[in-house]
């Protein structure tokens, strides 16, 4: 856990790895003790998972989703879960308490133009040929966490999802400084690939 002051706030940030039911643990030994609770999600992303029973098969993979979930699974031995089972799960510990999990990710309209903006048609046609290289590329990481930060730079050879993710990771450090005014501690669950930008930009 990556814990640093923002204001008289005490941010911790918890990085996660997306997809793998065995990442819950890590949220349940740390939950509790936080006036407050924030997941890198858009308030869509939030009420999907609240609403997750009834809306099992409408979750969208892309081709990059689906490559990347076969490797994980290769590597771990762990069938990958959306939505994320460590995310799921701060948002059900906070509903049971009667608790807001705080949204820091951008709403679906914000991203969806933000994405139209930076990922070119070019970028959209490397996308499957990315997949596919994915597929057969020789990935040196032999945990989770040390596969999804590798998984993320290979995609970032496409420089319009490089562009996309830095502009996540300015968004919802945004958020927790916003947040950080107004409570005097957070614990902030993010995938781990953003988690240190994410930190750095906080610093």
């Amino acid at each position: 856990m990556i814990e640093l002051p923002v204001g008289d706030c005490r941010v911790c940030i918890l990085p996660v790895v997306n997809g793998i039911l065995s990442e819950t643990a890590k949220v349940e030994a740390v939950y509790g003790g936080f006036e407050a609770y924030g997941v890198s999600l858009g308030i869509e992303g939030i009420q999907a998972i609240k609403n997750r029973v009834q809306l099992q098969d409408d979750f969208e993979v892309s081709e990059l989703d689906i490559a990347y979930a076969q490797r994980m699974e290769q590597l771990t031995g762990e069938q990958v879960e959306i939505p994320s089972p460590a995310m799921c799960v701060l948002v059900d510990l906070c509903s049971k308490e009667g608790k807001n999990a705080i949204s820091l990710d951008m709403n679906d309209a914000d991203f969806t133009e933000m994405y139209c903006d930076t990922v070119k048609a070019w970028d959209f046609v490397k996308e499957h040929r990315l997949a596919k290289k994915g597929m057969k590329h020789r990935f040196k990481s032999t945990d989770p966490a040390s596969f999804a930060v590798e998984w993320d730079s290979f995609i970032h050879e496409v420089k319009g999802y490089r562009q996309v993710s830095e502009k996540r990771e300015a968004y919802i450090a945004d958020q927790i400084r916003d947040v950080a005014r107004y409570k005097r501690s957070l614990l902030a669950v993010i995938e781990v690939e953003r988690a240190e930008n994410i930190a750095r930009l906080l610093r």
